[in-house]
């Protein structure tokens, strides 16, 4: 899938987020709910990631492929973390708010307006978490992957928020029901807590250049031994992954009666036999091949 398809997708959701926000500040406004100013505070936050979602697609997309030749997949992962910080800000000012509502629980009241601002909330991240989704197994993209967690959080919390709303409606003159409201903001809040977690765990792993997993490794190893007697030196074996993209440095000696063009030939096979084991996996790779000193000359 191309990378102008990611940030139509990106921009789709930001827009989206960006219509159904204000919508949000007149429903808390209406209502005393605890559980729609928490989802409030989610979808402020949401809107913040999808936009920095579509900035970082674009500039990456957009930059020059010469300067940065090894990609932006950092810069996807330092948006990433920046938006995992925000989202903490606001589980505090949202946990306080639902501690307060526990301490003095209030029945709820105005809600109807939240009621389908909620509704609503829940099928458009369904629709966005699908596309989403698909486009990140296709493009391999952390960003579009903590895009589709965005979608999938917010359309659990707010259908969590949605059918709390309508129990505590109903039931209003029941006193116990009104601590089911701040309830329901714990739970948006466990799904940003949730959130978080995975954005830091992803961040700063991706920040941190690492060596392709052991399925990777071996597939290199098997592709070697098949062209085992193609090369008559085995130097070192060089692997990164960062940013959703992974990368392979081999060092090859080659027979010194050879030519270049005999040493380039196998090269071009090694290369592409390498980037088809890991494409059959489902996995894009990019190789390149060091020769040995001394070798290959002639």
């Amino acid at each position: 899938m191309s990378g102008s398809a990611s940030q139509k997708l990106s921009f789709q959701a930001m827009i989206f987020t960006a219509c159904l926000f204000p919508f949000y500040i007149l429903a808390a406004t209406l209502t005393n709910s605890s559980a729609i100013l928490s989802d409030l505070l989610a979808t402020s936050f949401d809107l913040t990631a999808l936009t920095a979602c579509w900035l970082v697609l674009r500039v990456a997309h957009s930059a020059h492929t010469g300067k940065f030749a090894y990609g932006l997949g950092k810069l996807e992962n330092l948006a990433e973390l920046m938006i995992a910080v925000l989202q903490s800000v606001l589980v505090i000012i949202a946990a306080t708010q639902a501690v307060q509502r526990i301490i003095h629980p209030e029945g709820v009241s105005g809600a109807e307006f939240g009621l389908f601002v909620t509704a609503a909330a829940v099928i458009g991240n369904v629709v966005l978490n699908r596309k989403a989704l698909r486009l990140a197994a296709e493009t391999k993209s952390p960003v579009l992957a903590a895009q589709a967690r965005v979608h999938l959080v917010s359309a659990i919390s707010s259908g969590a928020v949605f059918i709390v709303t309508v129990i505590t409606s109903i039931f209003n003159e029941v006193y116990w029901i009104f601590y089911l409201d701040p309830m329901a903001s714990f739970v948006v809040i466990g799904f940003m807590v949730y959130n978080i977690l995975a954005m830091l765990t992803n961040s700063v792993s991706s920040l941190l250049d690492q060596a392709i997993g052991e399925a990777g490794q071996l597939r290199i190893l098997k592709v070697l031994t098949a062209h085992f007697d193609d090369f008559s030196e085995l130097g070192d074996i060089r692997t990164r992954q960062f940013g959703g993209k992974m990368f392979v440095e081999l060092h090859l000696g080659f027979d010194d009666a050879w030519t270049m063009a005999q040493a380039r030939a196998v090269v071009a096979e090694l290369v592409a036999a390498i980037k088809a084991s890991f494409r059959a996996a489902g996995d894009e790779v990019e190789v390149a091949i060091v020769l040995l000193p001394g070798r290959a000359d002639g």
